[in-house]
């Protein structure tokens, strides 16, 4: 984008020599576009292929962990309400397996995302790298703590749906259910109930919270940034090319 702006729509010096080609400006900015084309097909190929061994890794992991616990469950180990491993072979190991497959994938491509695009801000200029960061802190701060919160109650709800299958295990036993049964059933599902609107409340609000002060660095940007473009310090394309680079950011 920074090429694209400053040397095929706002420069007048042409025609341009690029890659040992001379382009009129009409051909060096369909060039580049291009290029950038490009560098987008690219990647979304790498993303891709990326996504599908992930999707691999967490796959063959999820049958390990399933088939270990159906193992375990076989020969007897666990508590007396053995129907209980059901909702855990089908449902609470399923995070595990995306875990699995992001525990490395994730922070090397998204970690060498972050310090590629804060050290091209950098190098346009020292302000609008800073500009970046000056929100960081807080939302380090702030947002894990949250997602621990969320954390906690979604470990809190498995246990209770654990146990509400094994109620409702004794109650496929016992003909006709009794009523202390019915009771213990009632009282589980509005346990469930209640965690599950805590859950909802932490996570919008963290949500809430993340997207304004992501919302808020480009107002460093436009502020900034554009003081410095009108005092001639920072070019426009620099500008633009870092406003397209924090979407990843």
């Amino acid at each position: 984008p920074k090429i694209i702006v400053n040397e095929a729509i706002d420069s007048t010096h042409f025609p341009h020599e690029r890659f040992g080609l001379s382009f009129e400006q009409e051909e060096f900015l369909f060039f580049a576009s291009a290029l950038f084309l490009v560098a987008i097909f690219a990647n979304g190929t790498l993303k891709y292929i990326l996504n599908v061994y992930k999707g691999r890794v967490g796959e063959r992991e999820l049958r390990r962990i399933r088939l270990y616990i159906y193992r375990r469950w076989h020969r007897g180990a666990g508590s007396e309400r053995r129907v209980e491993v059901i909702p855990i072979v089908a449902q609470e190991v399923e995070p595990v397996g995306g875990f699995a497959s992001d525990a490395f994938a994730l922070p090397i491509f998204q970690g060498g995302t972050f310090v590629t695009i804060l050290f091209f801000m950098f190098m346009q200029d020292p302000v609008l790298g800073f500009a970046a960061l000056i929100l960081l802190p807080v939302q380090l701060a702030l947002i894990p703590r949250l997602q621990r919160r969320i954390n906690a109650l979604a470990r809190e709800r498995a246990i209770e749906v654990r146990s509400l299958s094994g109620a409702l295990g004794d109650e496929v036993s016992h003909e006709p259910p009794g009523t202390k049964t019915t009771r213990t059933v009632g009282r589980k599902l509005r346990d469930i109930e209640n965690i599950r609107r805590q859950i909802h409340q932490t996570k919008f609000l963290m949500k809430a919270l993340n997207n304004f002060l992501t919302a808020l660095t480009p107002f460093f940007f436009y502020s900034v940034g554009g003081y410095l473009v009108i005092e001639g310090s920072l070019t426009l394309g620099a500008l633009i090319a870092v406003l397209a680079a924090y979407k990843d950011f």
